[in-house]
């Protein structure tokens, strides 16, 4: 569960150099369009964040999503009758994130959870479905996003980034698919709280340009997942994403 780069990737030099087609270019509307990108912010110690890790549970599920849970540090300081609760999954660097976008996004530097961020550029409280489901309409009819298709060779996820007039920085976020935590401190003390997609690791391998990229990963391992994200500078719009799944 750390930030150092613990997957070994490669960036390989062409597309052709392992035998796959290129990729036709036609116009953006006769391309497959990119998923949308939803990433929740919550705690296990959040009481209100049990409703919004449901709706995000049901939105994980969803072909035209994907979708990634950031478990932040703050609540880990909360004192309740029942104690404190360590959320085990929260990490300062998903709290750094958060604060990334409230910036970008609503010009604060105040963060709050359950936050759900959708496509790195809008925002809205992560259990309010009335407002999340039109921010996500929205993204889907805005996507001009560079293609990735990904393929398996030798045991490996072989991503294809394809030419774009859209690029920025690649990452590889590592996540737990689902897990059961019995909560015993915090305000949710007593409770089972069940997470999806839960982020323990972040790497950046590089940068897409106009010409699109290629990089390879090893598979993830039983009950984990991961995914490549396309995103621009400074932690702004998202452009790209897909699931290490390949066919």
């Amino acid at each position: 569960m750390n930030y150092s780069g613990a997957n070994i990737i490669r960036l390989l030099p062409a597309i052709a150099a392992f035998g796959f087609a290129s990729i036709a270019q036609g116009n953006a509307e006769e391309q497959p369009r990119s998923p949308v990108v939803i990433e929740l912010f919550s705690s296990q110690s959040c009481s209100a964040c049990i409703t919004a890790a449901e709706y995000f549970r049901e939105l994980a599920l969803r072909d035209d999503i994907v979708a990634l849970g950031w478990h932040v540090d703050y609540w880990n300081l909360l004192n309740t009758k029942q104690g404190r609760w360590e959320d085990p999954y929260s990490r300062k660097e998903h709290t750094d994130r958060q604060k990334k976008y409230n910036i970008n996004i609503r010009k604060r530097s105040s963060i709050y959870t359950p936050q759900m961020v959708v496509n790195g550029v809008s925002e809205t409280v992560g259990s309010s479905r009335e407002k999340v489901g039109p921010l996500i309409k929205n993204a889907q009819t805005e996507r001009t996003a560079p293609v990735i298709n990904a393929n398996r060779k030798d045991g490996d996820i072989i991503f294809t980034v394809a030419e774009s007039r859209s690029g920025g920085n690649a990452f590889l976020v590592t996540f737990e698919r689902s897990v059961k935590t019995e909560i015993k401190g915090g305000e949710n003390a007593g409770m089972d709280f069940l997470d999806t997609n839960v982020v323990t690791n972040v790497e950046r391998l590089g940068v897409v340009r106009r010409a699109g990229a290629t990089f390879s990963t090893a598979s993830p391992p039983p009950g984990q997942g991961c995914a490549l994200l396309i995103q621009e500078p400074k932690q702004g719009r998202i452009a790209a994403a897909h699931y290490c799944t390949a066919r």
